[in-house]
């Protein structure tokens, strides 16, 4: 059981620390129960809700109940039971539902997709940051060596120092998907930071550098099989740089007001968490130099894109 309040414009996740849940997942269950449609009058006997499941899970039954409220006083109670077969099932489903407090049951339809996992409904976008903004990246091992990537002078394209465009990563497209660390960025998991201990382990440091100036610090430690991370960021006037000309006609960078606002935003959004990640995004936010940069011969080859598109 878990509880979804809304507080200003933002809807958070009571029994989850009160972390925010995501918005649009919220406003799309609350649609789909207001706009589902009655078909059918069925049974009221009791007997039968489990057949139907639509027993309740007072009765310790498995099914899905919703209950509504205006502060503390319960609203509407929605009962979601079993799906009702039927052929060529293309757009809106029936389901069999009851209203809570009632014994009728109904055929309803309707997009009734409510989720009962409660890590379902977080928010788990941690940051969008367009990888064309992205002018440079600093990637910080406990012993101080550091392994940069920069944008080599055209969107999309990074190398490291010295070598820029000729650089040869371990595979192709190692220095796009590093870039694009933070652009479109989604957790595993999170919790309160004041909940947390790294222990002995170690911290890599990350910083991601934009054109305009942004400056996003991620703090890495692999434990247990997982990728810990906590984000600050600030505005850093002397990172400011020119950015391609392909870069600059795509209107991403920003002012300097924004991009000060924006440090604000994420830092008092980000700071108090700490957010766990998979081994994809992990790696990248903690890569050595070597684990970065190789010889022309050993690039390892990318298998085949079947999907129509690459992403994380």
């Amino acid at each position: 059981e878990f509880t979804l309040y809304k507080q200003g414009e933002d809807w958070f996740i009571k029994e989850r620390w009160s972390f925010p849940a995501d918005f649009n997942l919220v406003k799309r269950a609350l649609i789909d129960i207001a706009e589902a449609k009655i078909l059918e009058r069925k049974t009221d006997n009791p007997e039968h809700h489990l057949l139907l499941g639509v027993e309740g899970v007072e009765e310790g039954g498995e099914s899905i109940q919703v209950t509504m409220l205006n502060g503390e006083q319960a609203v509407e109670g929605l009962i979601l039971g079993a799906e009702r077969e039927i052929a060529n099932n293309v757009g809106p489903r029936q389901f069999y539902v009851r209203r809570a407090n009632e014994d009728r049951v109904w055929l309803a339809e309707g997009y009734l997709n409510l989720n009962p996992l409660m890590l379902n409904w977080i928010k788990s976008e941690v940051t969008n940051i367009a990888r064309e903004r992205i002018a440079q990246v600093n990637i910080i091992q406990p012993n101080g060596q550091t392994a940069t990537i920069v944008n080599t002078g055209k969107k999309d394209k990074f190398g490291v120092p010295g070598t820029l465009d000729k650089t040869v990563f371990k595979y192709d497209q190692l220095g796009y998907d590093i870039a694009g660390t933070l652009h479109q960025l989604r957790m595993e998991d999170v919790q309160p930071l004041t909940d947390f201990s790294r222990g002995d382990s170690e911290v890599v440091t990350a910083e991601f550098i934009t054109f305009d100036g942004l400056k996003v610090i991620t703090e890495t430690s692999f434990i247990d099989g997982f990728y810990y991370t906590t984000f600050r960021a600030e505005s850093d006037a002397s990172a400011v740089k020119p950015a391609p000309e392909d870069i600059q006609a795509l209107d991403v960078l920003k002012t300097a007001d924004a991009v000060q606002k924006e440090a604000e935003d994420i830092t008092a959004e980000l700071k108090p968490w700490v957010y766990r990640f998979g081994g994809f995004i992990g790696t990248n936010l903690m890569r050595a130099k070597a684990d970065m940069v190789t010889e022309t011969g050993n690039v390892i080859p990318m298998p085949a894109d079947l999907t129509g598109g690459f992403g994380q």
